[in-house]
Parts: C-alpha cells; structure tokens; sequence
C-alpha cells in the first residue's frame, strides 16, 4: 500500500497530478484514483488505499467543498488520525475540518524546494511518523529562537515554581475529574482510598420506548434504541449511554455511521455523541453500536434525532430524574 493517498475534486486534477510528483520525488509512495485498473469496483479500491495508508492528503478548493466523495474521504482520514489538509485557493476546509492546521498551496509553483512544500512535507512526515522517506532530506524551513536576555532567569524561576505549584492541583483535579468527564472507569490507583469522590449513582436502566425506532426511508435504514443506562458523573451532569442497532435493508452495498447526523436535543439544545463512530453496515445486515451523551443531571425529557439531507426523524426519550 501507498504511504499517502491524495484526495480531491475532479476539477484539480492538474494540481493533484504535480503534488503526486512532488511528492514522489520526495521520496514517498504516492496513490490516486487515476490507478485504478478497468472492471474494478472504485468504491472498494479507495476504501482499501484509504484504511491501508500510512497519511491521507486532501485538496480543498471551492470544488471540493461541494465534493460528498472528498468529504467521505477526509472523515475517514480524520477517524484514523493521518489527515493532512492542503488548501489551493481561498476557501476554507468545511466544519468538521476547521481544528488543524492546513498547508496552502494556493500559489505554489510546483517546486519541492519552496517553503509552502517543506512545510507540508513536515506535515506529512510527522503524520507518518518518521523524519524523512528513506535516503531522502526533507527541504527546512529555517527557523531561528530569539535570544534570552539574562535579567529574565529570576522571572523564568518565579515561573517554574508556580508552575509547579499548579500541576499539582490540577493532578488532583485531573485524577477526580478526568475520567469522568470522559465516561470512562476510573483506574484503582487514582481513585482515594477512602472513596470520597465516588459516583453519586450507579448506571440506572433507562425505560426504553414500545417502538424507538429511527428511520431514514430513501435509503431503507433503520436505527432502533433497545436499551439505555444513566450515570452520575458530577453534580452538573450525567452519562447517557444508548445501544442501538442499524440495520441496512436498503439498496447501498453499505450504509456508513457518519452519513447522517444523530443527535440528543435536550432542552432545545442539540448534542453530539461523546465518540464519533467511522463504521459500516453492508447491505441485508445490522449492526449494534453503543452511543454515549453528556446531558444535563437535572434534564428528564429529550429527543433523539436523526438527520440526512432533507430526510428527518425523530423519538421521544424520558429521563429518569436523578436520584430517584
């Protein structure tokens, strides 16, 4: 498989073509859907190169912005932690894309020793893990640390020693806190031993009901909670977590998870799972999932809601009140 994978929009095939040189010359392995062979299904290949390669590159311009094959791929590329995002023109990646840093080719002239180029072939090889492809000197930006006057060590000490002071607290508050903001079990060794700090509340079974069941009618799927359980996380909030299975019976080889949008309104305000899941469902099966949402510990209705285009639908969800 390739080191890199180059994802775009039709009308920067030119610009995708020099990168891949570039890239190339470099010293990388360099795939793009221009490989694939006649009679091969081109749904397969891309998603074999993309879960396959070590960093995926994407192209945004105003073309791929509208593109829904760039983003399919720039989400799976975001899930598996090896996106890097290139800009060529003015345009900004869409939301979902917007919290890393981007490289901008918008006026590279193609040559792999511009700043522009070096800086994204840092990029990639701190994606890739590595310094540099094999026998090969990434191009450097050069970069120079000012010098530090003398008068500011004392100042710098002052600084180290409150420092310290901090971390200290914010170990106590991380080894209390952490954990449970993430929903996760809390490890032995960070839990006191005189268990002060242990949940208010054990999971409590959420009555799940008669027909919860979530439909998105063009493509024939269907999401249906079968089960729920609530838990204390702190005062202020609790963890929802929902098992649910998705079923395809439609006409698509597969439906994908994050093809449409699920979310928890609770109080007007509609919430994102805790996790983002990056799986598929082939066609005439199901699978079952476990979503987890933060809401509010004094919240007792919400609404689970999925949305796909102009394709709505929603269920009715009651939350027992805490503490009872």
């Amino acid at each position: 498989m390739a080191d890199i994978v180059l994802s775009y929009a039709r009308e920067d095939r030119r610009q995708a073509e020099s990168l891949s040189r570039a890239l190339e010359d470099t010293g990388w392995s360099v795939w793009w859907d221009r490989e694939i062979l006649p009679g091969v299904s081109y749904e397969q290949v891309i998603e074999t190169e993309l879960s396959a390669a070590r960093c995926v590159v994407v192209l945004w311009s105003a073309s791929a912005r509208q593109s829904n094959w760039v983003r399919d791929e720039a989400t799976l590329a975001l899930g598996r932690n090896v996106l890097v995002s290139v800009l060529l023109d003015d345009s900004t990646p869409p939301l979902g894309f917007r919290q890393q840093q981007t490289a901008s080719l918008a006026h590279w002239n193609g040559s792999t020793t511009s700043p522009e180029f070096a800086l994204l072939t840092q990029g990639i090889a701190r994606v890739i893990g590595e310094g540099a492809p094999l026998g090969v000197r990434l191009p450097q930006v050069e970069t120079r640390a000012p010098a530090r006057p003398k008068r500011l060590k004392t100042a710098m000490i002052t600084a180290v020693i409150l420092a310290c002071v901090l971390a200290g607290g914010a170990a106590v508050m991380w080894r209390d806190g952490y954990f449970r903001q993430r929903g996760d079990a809390v490890p032995a060794s960070a839990t006191p031993a005189s268990g002060a700090s242990a949940r208010v509340e054990s999971a409590r079974a959420l009555v799940v009901p008669a027909d919860a069941t979530l439909t998105l009618p063009r493509q024939n799927v269907a999401l249906t909670v079968l089960s729920g359980t609530l838990e204390q996380l702190n005062a202020d909030t609790r963890l929802l977590s929902l098992r649910i299975r998705v079923a395809n019976q439609g006409t698509q080889s597969w439906y994908r998870t994050y093809y449409s949008t699920l979310r928890l309104v609770v109080d007007g305000v509609p919430r994102a799972p805790n996790d983002l899941l990056y799986e598929q469902i082939e066609k005439s099966s199901a699978r079952e999932f476990d979503y987890r949402f933060d809401v509010p510990a004094a919240a007792t209705r919400a609404v689970l809601r999925i949305i796909d285009d102009d394709q709505t639908d929603e269920i009715q969800l009651d939350i027992p009140a805490a503490g009872r």
